[in-house]
């Protein structure tokens, strides 16, 4: 392969240039034999000295300074005596003017070569810096005193959707919701009048907005920097939906077990938890399905939403409706027994509802079993008006709830039935008949005196206010008495 032009030209300028240098010295000082006095001569010293500059750098420059001084010495041998005295002064002037000019060539050179040092420090360091900023997890974006995008990393293009080419120059409120924007050209003229900044040093937690048009909570740290009189800021920014996600689902689990301690009856604990879960994770409308196990089908037991939903007839529906296992959403997650998820209802071939759904803006849903020791007692679901995809950790955290809820439920059944047991006892204890206080009895006859006053045989007396029932018989003592000779019998 033959080598380019540029690399034969790289190649060969040292020696080309050294040769030039070379020829310039023997020109010189051939043309300084021949005119021994001429100054002009002379000055042609200095340029084969910048040439070895040129060439070499400080090294030929003092090479090159000394052989000339050596050649302007040597010139000055054919001069005659009475030029003698104007010659060497002349010469000692161009040792001077070309140990001065060798000097300044050397010193150009060292600063060159600091410079040149310094800016590829400076470029490592750029390099360094910029690696570091495009390897990060996070979202880093520098934006100048207009609030205009200079740097994007590729954290920035994950978090956001946009590519370098498209933000940079672009202003920053294309990354902010529209109902915050004006805070942000407010905060920005501040910094620009005052200097001063509410957010700089802190973290903070805001609303993003992604290029495909939603919304998600970020954590930003934002800093400050002056450069040739104005403001450059830099923000690290953290997407948050995962930590965010995380603690609302606990809250809900939370939440939701705080209903059902605090209740006694599902339909009390009902109400409560299907609005924290609809709250705080995100949903708008949640309904309860319980089994009739006579018909053997799923009855709506209770109906929540948020204000927002027009879904009147869908609730009228769904409180009307029943469903068989495997019909409908309830009645998938009943015949499986497992959670089920639904992107888009209207385009489910197994939703009967769909028309109503349409009608009321849902399209995302879910369901969940409500299980006691492995038997299904219901189902949950919830709609959103969003499309959604699948979200395996959020039905697995429902599947979780389902099983409190069914444990709640098996405790509440158990606990009417002892509730119910204990009326029983009330009942059955408070009509026995019992004989209290202070009854007075005849010494003699021991007869019992009534309420009446009449005086009543013991037996009478007692079988009357007791279920007791009496037999006779005759005690030891009293046949001894009767009978003589009992003991012999």
């Amino acid at each position: 392969m033959l080598p380019s032009l540029e690399n034969l030209a790289t190649r060969w300028r040292q020696p080309f240039l050294g040769l030039i240098t070379i020829g310039l010295l023997l020109l010189t000082f051939g043309m300084d034999l021949l005119a021994p006095v001429e100054i002009a001569v002379w000055a042609l010293y200095p340029v084969s000295i910048l040439t070895a500059l040129w060439w070499r750098g400080q090294w030929a420059v003092m090479a090159v300074t000394i052989l000339a001084i050596g050649l302007t010495i040597l010139g000055a041998w054919p001069v005659s005596d009475e030029d003698l005295g104007m010659a060497l002064v002349n010469r000692v002037f161009a040792v001077v003017m070309m140990s001065v000019v060798g000097w300044l060539c050397v010193r150009l050179d060292r600063q060159q070569a600091d410079h040149t040092r310094a800016e590829e420090k400076l470029l490592e360091s750029e390099v360094r810096l910029t690696s570091v900023v495009q390897s990060a997890v996070d979202a880093i974006i520098l934006a100048d005193n207009n609030g205009n995008v200079v740097s994007w990393n590729k954290a920035a293009a994950t978090t956001f959707g946009y590519r370098e080419q498209e933000m940079v120059g672009k202003p920053l409120t294309q990354l902010i919701p529209e109902r915050y924007r004006e805070a942000h050209r407010r905060g920005l003229e501040r910094v620009r009048s005052t200097g001063e900044s509410r957010l700089v040093g802190q973290t903070v937690e805001l609303q993003g907005l992604r290029k495909d048009g939603s919304e998600f909570p970020l954590e930003l740290s934002l800093a400050t920097w002056k450069t040739k009189g104005e403001n450059y800021f830099s923000g690290i920014i953290r997407d948050i939906s995962d930590r965010k996600r995380a603690d609302n689902r606990l809250a809900a689990q939370l939440a939701v077990s705080l209903a059902l301690v605090d209740s006694d009856t599902l339909r009390e604990a009902a109400p409560r938890f299907l609005r924290a879960v609809c709250d705080i994770v995100g949903w708008e409308l949640g309904v309860i399905w319980l089994i009739d196990h006579d018909a053997q089908v799923l009855r709506c037991d209770l109906v929540w939403h948020v204000p927002s939903v027009n879904a009147v007839e869908f609730v009228a529906l769904s409180r009307e409706a029943t469903f068989s296992s495997g019909i409908g959403l309830p009645g998938r997650v009943w015949a499986s027994g497992e959670p089920a998820w639904i992107p888009n209802v209207l385009k489910d071939s197994n939703f009967p509802r769909a028309r109503l759904a349409a009608k009321a803006g849902l399209h995302g849903a879910f369901g969940f079993p409500i299980k006691s020791r492995g038997e299904t007692l219901g189902v949950i679901e919830f709609f959103s008006r969003d499309i959604r995809p699948p979200d395996t950790s959020l039905l697995q955290m429902m599947a979780d709830i389902g099983i409190k809820i069914g444990q709640f439920i098996e405790r509440s059944c158990v606990e009417q039935e002892r509730k119910g047991l204990l009326l029983q006892l009330q009942d059955a204890v408070g009509n026995i008949k019992t004989l209290r206080g202070l009854l007075p009895i005849c010494a003699s006859c021991k007869r019992i005196r009534d309420d009446k006053g009449y005086w009543n045989q013991v037996e009478d007396y007692i079988k009357d206010r007791s279920e007791a029932v009496f037999t006779h018989g005759v005690c030891d003592e009293c046949a001894r008495k009767e009978y003589p000779d009992w003991d012999n019998h």
